[in-house]
Formats: structure tokens, C-alpha cells, sequence
């Protein structure tokens, strides 16, 4: 009988102490709920549904870590003047992006520590896990990082005209998921993950697994600074994350950025609207998203932007890859909002890319290959199109090729491309430019010169020319031309550029089972030219 009642009486005091009875918080069982309103109090209060918190960041102190705790956010504003620091395994939630509203001018920094721009101190709600044996020095021991299990929903940061300096700060954890979350006028970032700071031109000694951030917006959360421009979301040294849904509006800053020197592995960006300022300072138009050391497994696809994208490695970085295997670009539309961009659309500066499917509108170049993007580099399947014919520096080219190194560019394949209105289909410059096959592709009214090249060992075959400067094919340094057609491709002309238009009209026309294999799918009797297989419609 005693028995009997101690064993009830433990269980009612769990089931007080999971309903949060006491004036102190105490370690509680697992999927406990804390309360957070600003008709709350926070030395008062218990975190109790009747007696809720105040602050975030009060709340985020009283909650032992690792025991799968969530503080719940009430509809409302919350006026935030500290740092959130949130203990391992402990999440956040909101009412609702328009419901909850996290509000602040600025948040203390520790004692003795200044503002960096590398650094996640001034930043709001910090999921920060040590990343060195001594804070913040690179030189001492590299630790891996924790196991976040947690996840933050539903709420708005505001940074109130840019008086914060970031919203949402993951530094070295595992398992983090951020969803259904706004950000609104911070200073620097909207949102970093990351393991933190590292030594230049060395690969990372961990990743960061298991990131998900989606269904998220970014509202003028980057900066310029004098010496780089910051993105509204911030990553760095991933591995299998994945960021989708992601919908960003910066007049000022870039979309979504490296930070601390990059390197990404299995990690994938896709479905996003990104639209940015086209004019810049420093590089002529700001980056819609901007990885550095890209790595095997990469993916960026069904992007909707009007800027461009930068794909670049150190020197060295995840050179030599098996094919194109460090990253797939693909199903992007960027179409340029005032057309008259001197910047490309795609920046390769990284070997084993495959860019393919994507539709680029009024970009002053379309696709440009330099430095580290020397090798293993597919350009298929896309469509060029300029409304007017550019002029810049690099003679406009839908692709532009240019070694300005000592190394080798090598295994550079272009097909199944159209070229709509450029000054040069294709452009090679520069020395030991080896092996660069330009097949199945539609030139539409060049105006200079379908292929200009100073490489060697360039091959021209199954390509099919339309208008243009010349009633003949304009090819200068080109070694190996095969069989090219001078006709009317005859595309359908109807329907949106990226959709239909391109497409074959029939089965009878000049681009039909008119190309080369490949080694892609093809239906026919052999692939067709240009970017789309002839289907019934």
C-alpha cells in the first residue's frame, strides 16, 4: 500500500512539474512546453501556459538543454534587447510568421567582445556550439560539432531599419531544421549556419549534417561592405543540406552567400525566388547565390532570379572530379528585369559543373568558364535569348571560355543549346584549351561570330545556324568541322521563351533527328538539335 501511494505521488508530482506548476523552472520530461507572451513576465513568471515568460531570450535561459523541450511563442511583438542563447535539443516555436513578431534594435554583446562581421555575436537567436578548444582561434583544436536536435518555426525577425545585426545564428550543430520563419531589415544577415571561422585554402576537418531550412523569406537582410557583400542567408561547410522554398528581396545585399570560406558536399538549394538589385559597385550586379569550394553531391535547381550565380573552388579544391559531380544547375529562369546587364548569368569557376535546362534572358554573357572551372564542364540543354544585342568587354557570348592560367582546360562540352541574338555563339580565349566539343546546338542571329576560339582541339558538328551576319557559318580557330545545317529550325514560336517556344513544330523540321549522340536521352531516330526533343502536342 505504501508502495502504492509513492508511485502515484511521484507520477502527480511529474504531471505538475510538465504543467509547470512551480516558480522555478525545473529539468522536466521530454516534449515539454514553456510559454512565451508579451503580457508575460519574466522573474514572475514560470513558463506555464497561466504564467508565461516575456522574452525569448529569459525563457531560452531557464530551459534545460537536451531534454527535447519547445518554447511556444504567443501571437504578438516581442520587444527583444538580448541575445536569444538556445541550449541543445530545445526548439522554437511561433503562432505564425504574420503573428508572432520578434522585435529589436540591437541585443548586448558580451563583455570584452567587438563587432565582427564573422562572428555570431550581435545576432539574436544563437544556436552556437563551440567549434575551437580556445573561442574563436583558429589555430587551436578543431572540435565536432554537437547534436542539435531542435527546430524553429513560425515568427518574423525585425530589425528595425537595419538596427540588428542578424537574425538567426546556427554555429556548429548537427540536426537543425528552421521553417516557416521571416526576416526584415537586419544590418548584416538574416541567417547563418555554419561551423564558424576557418583557415583559408584547407578543407574543413567537419561539416554541419542534417540542416533544413524552408519555406523561409528574407527582406534587405544583406550589406555591403567596403571590401565584400553580404548575403541574407549565410552558409558554410554542409553536408547533405538542404535550403528550399526560400524567397528573398534585397535591394543591397546579395541572396544566398558562402561565409567562412564555404565548402558544401551533397547539399542542395532549389525551388527559390530570389530578386535582387542589378546594379553594384564592386562586381556590376549582385549575386543571387554564391557558393565557394564546391564539393561532390551538389545541386542548385528551380531557382526564378534576375542576377547571377557564382559556382567557384579555390585552387586545388575538389580538383579532378569523376565527371560533373560537384555540382548540378539546373531548371533555373533568370531573366534580367531593366536588360541591359554586362554581368553573365552563370560564373564557372569550379571544376565538374553541369549546367542544364535553364532558360537566361538579357545577360550580357550567358555562361562564363575561367580559373578553377578548367575541367569536366557540361553546358546543355539551354536556352540564351537577349531581347537586344549586347556589348561588353568579352564581346557578349552566350559561353565564354578564357584560361588565363598555366594549367589545362580540358573535357568542355556545349550542347543542345540555343543562342538567341549574341554578338558570339561561343568564345574560347586563351592557351592550353584542350578538347571542347560545340554540338547540337541552334545559333539564332549572331552578329560577330558563331565560334571565335584561340584553344586547340575545338570540335564543330551538327550545329544548326539561322539570320545572322552571314548566310554562312563564321568559325575562327576551329580545328574539326563536321556536317552543319544553314536553315529555318522551325521552332514552334508560340508560347512563353523558357516553355514552348523553342520547341520543334513538327516532326518534319530541320532540327528533328538532325544531331549527333551525345550520350543523353534522345527519342528517334537520332537526338534532336537544340533544347528540346520533338514530343506530340
Amino acid at each position: 500500500m505504501i508502495r502504492c501511494l509513492l508511485f502515484f505521488a511521484i507520477l502527480g508530482f511529474g504531471w505538475i512539474v510538465n504543467n509547470h506548476a512551480f516558480t522555478s523552472v525545473l529539468p522536466t520530461p521530454h516534449n515539454t512546453r514553456y510559454y512565451v507572451s508579451p503580457k508575460g513576465e519574466d522573474k514572475k513568471g514560470n513558463g506555464s501556459y497561466r504564467k508565461p515568460f516575456k522574452t525569448l531570450a529569459y525563457a531560452a535561459s531557464k530551459v534545460p538543454s537536451n531534454e527535447g523541450a519547445t518554447i511556444e511563442l504567443s501571437a504578438g511583438t516581442f520587444i527583444e534587447t538580448k541575445p536569444t542563447l538556445l541550449p541543445l535539443g530545445v526548439s522554437i516555436m511561433g503562432a505564425g510568421q504574420e503573428k508572432t513578431i520578434l522585435s529589436s534594435t540591437g541585443v548586448s554583446y558580451p563583455d570584452g567582445v567587438a563587432e565582427n562581421k564573422l562572428w555570431y555575436d550581435g545576432s539574436l537567436v544563437q544556436l552556437v556550439s563551440p567549434h575551437y578548444s580556445i573561442a574563436k582561434d583558429t589555430g587551436s583544436m578543431v572540435i565536432a560539432p554537437a547534436e542539435g536536435n531542435q527546430e524553429i518555426s513560425g515568427f518574423t525577425i525585425d530589425g528595425n531599419n537595419k538596427k540588428l545585426k542578424a537574425g538567426v545564428w546556427v554555429e556548429n550543430r548537427n540536426n537543425v531544421t528552421m521553417h516557416h520563419v521571416s526576416f526584415k531589415n537586419l544590418d548584416q544577415r538574416g541567417a547563418v549556419f555554419s561551423p564558424g571561422e576557418k583557415r583559408f585554402y584547407s578543407y574543413p576537418k567537419y561539416y554541419m549534417r542534417n540542416i533544413r531550412v524552408f519555406d523561409c523569406s528574407f527582406i534587405n537582410c544583406g550589406k555591403d561592405l567596403p571590401d565584400e557583400t553580404l548575403g541574407n542567408l549565410c552558409i558554410a561547410q554542409l553536408d547533405g543540406a538542404a535550403l528550399y522554398n526560400i524567397t528573398i528581396k534585397d535591394n543591397e545585399g546579395y541572396g544566398i552567400k558562402f561565409i567562412h570560406d564555404g565548402y558544401f558536399i551533397n547539399t542542395s538549394i532549389h525551388d527559390c525566388k530570389i530578386e535582387l538589385n542589378e546594379t553594384d559597385s564592386k562586381w556590376g550586379e549582385d549575386i543571387a547565390i554564391e557558393l565557394w569550394n564546391n564539393g561532390p553531391g551538389n545541386k542548385i535547381y528551380n531557382i526564378h532570379c534576375n542576377t547571377w550565380l557564382s559556382i567557384v573552388n579555390h585552387e586545388g579544391m575538389f580538383a579532378g572530379p569523376k565527371e560533373t559531380e560537384n555540382m548540378k544547375v539546373h531548371d533555373i529562369r533568370m531573366i534580367d528585369q531593366d536588360g541591359v546587364s554586362n554581368k553573365e548569368a552563370v560564373e564557372i569557376g569550379a571544376p565538374g559543373v553541369e549546367v542544364y535546362s535553364s532558360y537566361f534572358e538579357n545577360k550580357g554573357i550567358g555562361i562564363a568558364i575561367w580559373d578553377m572551372g578548367r575541367e569536366n564542364i557540361i553546358i546543355r540543354n539551354n536556352i540564351f535569348h537577349n531581347s537586344v544585342i549586347h556589348d561588353n568587354w568579352s564581346g557578349a557570348p552566350a559561353v565564354y571560355i578564357d584560361n588565363s592560367r598555366n594549367w589545362d582546360f580540358k573535357n568542355i562540352r556545349i550542347y543542345n543549346n540555343i543562342f538567341d541574338q549574341v554578338q558570339y555563339g561561343v568564345r574560347i580565349k586563351g592557351n592550353r584549351i584542350f578538347d571542347i566539343q560545340i554540338k547540337n546546338n541552334v545559333f539564332l542571329s549572331t552578329t560577330v561570330a558563331d565560334v571565335a576560339s584561340t584553344g586547340q582541339r575545338v570540335s564543330f558538328g551538327n550545329n544548326l545556324k539561322f539570320k545572322g551576319n552571314s548566310n554562312d557559318w563564321v568559325l575562327t580557330g576551329v580545328e574539326q568541322v563536321g556536317t552543319n545545317i544553314i536553315q529555318d529550325p522551325g521552332f514552334l514560336q508560340k508560347g512563353n521563351r523558357w516553355a514552348s517556344y523553342y520547341k520543334p513544330a513538327s516532326n518534319k523540321v530541320a532540327v528533328v533527328d538532325k544531331g549527333v549522340d551525345v550520350q543523353m536521352p534522345f527519342k528517334g531516330e537520332a537526338p534532336d538539335i537544340g533544347r528540346w526533343e520533338f514530343e506530340k502536342y
